[in-house]
Parts: structure tokens; sequence; C-alpha cells
């Protein structure tokens, strides 16, 4: 590049890029040019191959797709999509199907009627091939069991590890269809409450007493341990060899409980994360599970936590401290099960106004209980306009998390359809600090 250029480039705005962990929290995906325009600049950063002329902030999407093709083909992406996997096959396939592009003519996916998918996205809008996205689902244990690809929810899984006893295989699968069992009947027109629940004889009531989440959680524990080389083989390989981590949107509750029952891979994924390994993107219920709460939603119907709520002896101490397991502010059985972000954060999204007086509610008793403990002042506008949007909502989140120590009480950000929040980390005297930053 010449002085000339070089000059010219100066004087345009460049835009800093996070200097370590990053993390991607979003209602439904990334849905305009900007968010996927930043998305690839970091992605290219962190490996160190993009160049300061296309470091601003008008550069095109379509430009850095076909520059950095070359690169952008190399990509490992990890999608994990135990959000839908207990929803009906013939309600996913049609929201998947389409022979558009992502985002064409207005559509969220690839044509009318489709939703948004992270491997259909980051293919048709990154160009990431096809075969260097891998779908999975907890639930199935790919690094366990050899089991068939299903359309729309994971792929083919093949890890073949010879020592694996039949009969642990068997024991698993009974717990999991227990809570299908009780997903249905809590889906029926006519919700059969306790259904899956402890000590009951409704469908997916385990004959052992407990509910249908801790049987699958003391199932499922055990079997990590048991088989922890295997485990490891495949984290190493899928998780620490990932450059970006995805997660679907669907059923929040069912997907927590996937993270609650595998915390072997929910500590796998932080430490990759915070570790600068990998980047993780979430939609809706994947963004929820990140956060301290995840309670503000109406998919919790009655039945729901009593059935699929694994106990909190469960999750790792690894991550989560006496202060989340305490039962004050927030219960455990709400707690997201993938802990990514340590901020005092709890997540609505696909927020309408609607929600606007509660999401009220809960900042002021949170502001409360921070000035209480801390002696600061929160702005009084700051806290009265955090129901407007997520962009106060992150500035009110961020001040409190600067200063707060033992804050129970999350702070409630508002995520509309559309918008992007982008967590950069970084520690300063072993402390963990955290910057929200929208993108929209």
């Amino acid at each position: 590049m010449g002085a000339g250029a070089s000059a010219s480039v100066s004087k345009m705005v460049v835009i800093p890029f996070p200097p370590g962990p990053t993390v991607y929290l979003t209602s439904t995906g990334f849905v305009t040019e900007t968010q996927w325009t930043r998305f690839i600049q970091v992605i290219l950063h962190r490996r160190g191959v993009l160049k300061v002329e296309d470091s601003l902030r008008n550069v095109s999407r379509e430009l850095l797709v076909e520059k950095y093709k070359s690169e952008l083909r190399q990509l490992k992406v990890l999608y994990i999509n135990d959000a839908s996997y207990h929803r009906p096959a013939e309600k996913i396939i049609p929201s998947r199907t389409g022979d558009g592009k992502v985002g064409q003519n207005g559509h969220c996916g690839r044509g009318p009627g489709t939703e948004f998918w992270w491997d259909q996205g980051v293919e048709d809008l990154m160009g990431v091939p096809k075969e260097n996205i891998k779908m999975i689902q907890l639930f199935e244990k790919p690094w366990l069991f050899n089991r068939p690809g299903r359309d729309g929810n994971c792929d083919l899984s093949q890890p073949n590890v010879a020592e694996l006893d039949p009969a642990d295989e068997e024991e698993y699968f009974k717990a999991l269809q227990l809570t299908k069992d009780a997903y249905d009947a809590l889906k029926e027109a006519e919700p059969k409450v306790g259904a899956g629940q402890a000590g009951g004889s409704l469908p997916g009531c385990p004959a052992s007493g407990l509910s249908c989440a801790n049987e699958l959680a003391e199932i499922s524990v055990k079997l990590n341990e048991k088989y922890a080389a295997a485990l490891d083989k495949w984290c190493t390989e899928n998780i620490d060899g990932a450059d970006i981590v995805v997660g679907q949107g669907g059923e929040v509750v069912m997907l927590n409980l996937a993270w609650q029952v595998n915390q072997a891979i929910a500590e796998r994924l932080v430490n990759a994360v915070r570790t600068n390994r990998t980047v993780y993107a979430g939609l809706s219920a994947s963004t929820m599970v990140c956060a301290k709460s995840m309670e503000m939603t109406g998919e919790i119907q009655p039945g729901w936590i009593e059935a699929f709520a694994a106990d909190k002896k469960y999750l790792s101490s690894n991550h989560f401290d006496p202060n989340d397991l305490d039962e004050d502010g927030i219960k455990s059985n709400v707690l997201g099960a993938l802990p990514l972000l340590e901020a005092p954060i709890a997540m609505r999204p696909h927020y309408s106004d609607s929600w606007a007086e509660q999401v009220l509610e809960k900042n002021l008793l949170a502001e409360k209980e921070f000035e209480k403990e801390t002696g600061i002042d929160i702005p009084d506008d700051l806290v009265r306009n955090s129901n407007d949007g997520c962009e106060v909502g992150c500035e009110l989140l961020s001040f409190v998390s600067k200063f707060a120590k033992d804050q129970d009480r999350p702070i409630f950000v508002p995520i509309r359809d559309g918008k992007c929040i982008e967590v950069t980390t970084h520690f300063k005297a072993n402390k963990l600090y955290e910057k929200y930053r929208v993108i929209d």
C-alpha cells in the first residue's frame, strides 16, 4: 500500500477489535449486513489475516467473503442444536427448507416461511463449507454413542468407543425417553402437569422416584465420568479445535437441561472461550442459557421446572460459586447452565413492550440491592430507561458489573429481534471484566 493510501485509511474509522475472549448474544441470529461484516472481521482479525483497509466500518460483507474466501473455507464450526431435540421433526424441517440464500428477499432463512439456522447462515453468508460445520446434540452424547443423523437436528456420530458397555447405552436412552414422554405430555392441548416430576405416575415419571431431569442427570454424569477419555478426545477435536461455536434457539428449558446434565462439556466450552481458542454465538435460547437467569420467558409453563430442572448438585463448582447457588435473588433451578458470562445478567430475547413493566420491576430490585451493598448510586435515568432496549440495558449492566461483588439480583437486558450484543472479556488483577456493546 502506498503512502497516500495509508494516509487515507488512517483518516477513516477503523473499528477496534476484541483483544480477547468474545461472545455474541442475539435474539434472532445475525440479520443485518453490519452484524455479519463485524463478525467476519473479528474472525479474520483473530486469525491474523485481516488487512488494515478491511477493518473499516464501511467495508462490505461481500468484499470480505470474496477477498478472504480461502481463509473462510478453513473455518471449523461446532453447531449445538439441543433446543430442537424434543420438538417434532415435522415442525423443524419446513423451517429449514428453501432454495434461496439466508436473508434473501427479506426472509429469515432460505425462503418463505423459513427461520434463521446458524449452519445455513455461516454457509451462505460467510462461505464456510457445509462439511466444516458439525451439527450436534448433547442429548445424543456424540462423544460416546454411535448414532444416526436426524434431519434438522444432528449429524451422524461414530466415535466407536471400543470399551462402551451396551447396558450403559440402553440405560441412558431409557432415561432420555422419559424426558420426551414428559415433554409430549406437557405440550398437549390440556397439559398433564405433573408429568416427569418426582414421585409421580404420569408420563415421564421415573420408577426411581426422581424427576426425569434428575434421573437423566444421575446417569449422564456417571457415563461422562466413566468414559472420560472418550469425552476428552471429542472435546479436544470439536471444541478446542473449533473456530466458532454456535447455539440454536428453541426450547430454552430443554436446552438448559442438556447443559445441566453435561457440565463436563460446558466446562470445556467455557474454558475454550475464556482462553480465546474459540468464539461463541448464541441465538435466543442459546443466549439465555449463558446468563445468570433464564426465567423471563413465556416457555416456562406450570410443571416444566419441576420436571426438567436438574438439582444444583450437578452444576460444576468450577464455574458456579456459592453466590450463584445460595438461592438469593436467582433460584438455582433457573440458572443458565452454560456459564460463559460473569456479569449478573438475565436475558429477555424477542423483547416487546409487553415485557417492559416486568423488566423495569426486576431492574429496580437489582438497583436497590446494588446501592445498599456498594454505597454507590446508579444514575436514576439508567435504571428508569433500562426497559427501553438492550443499549441502555447493557450500559446499566456494565456499570453494575464493574463495581458489584456479590450481586444476587440480575440486570435484565431486553434484546429485541434483530439486535446483537458483543461481549468482550479481559482479565486484570485476577478479576474478569466484561464489556457489552450493541451491534445493529
